[in-house]
């Protein structure tokens, strides 16, 4: 292999790894508001509506 074709290789994986990278962090970041909005809605529905609580 030569060098030119290893350091296309580098740049492949290097360019792979971030869009992999950047993928995951977008779903985690998903994943964490969804679990939010079902903390609220679970909460919500412990309390009656027009309750207020201090």
């Amino acid at each position: 292999m030569n060098f030119e074709a290893g350091i296309r290789f580098i740049v492949f994986l290097v360019i792979f790894g971030v869009t992999n990278y950047l993928m995951m962090l977008r779903r985690y970041e998903k994943d964490i508001k969804k679990k939010k909005i079902i903390q609220y809605k679970k909460i919500s529905r412990l309390y009656p509506k027009g309750s207020f609580i201090f």
